[in-house]
């Protein structure tokens, strides 16, 4: 009886540590700027406004001050 309670509390511990995981492991492979892109980046980079909820709502950054989506806030400027 101790034996298949342990054996049972094994699987659902090990069953839960896998299904916690939810990053992709890495495949091996790089995916390489072309050079073309890297010429553009090394001359004289224009900074664009970025401006973000302060409460870091998923999906509110914007290039334009105004409202958050979610929960309405005035958008600040970050640098």
């Amino acid at each position: 009886m101790k034996f298949t309670s342990l054996l049972l509390g094994s699987l659902l511990a090990l069953s839960t540590l896998l299904s916690s995981c939810t990053e992709k492991p890495a495949t091996g492979t790089t995916t390489a700027a072309p050079a073309a892109t890297e010429a553009k980046a090394s001359t004289t980079p224009v900074k664009e406004a970025v401006y973000e909820c302060p409460m870091g709502c998923e999906g509110s950054r914007s290039a334009k001050p105004g409202k958050c989506p979610v929960c309405g806030m005035d958008l600040e400027k970050k640098s």
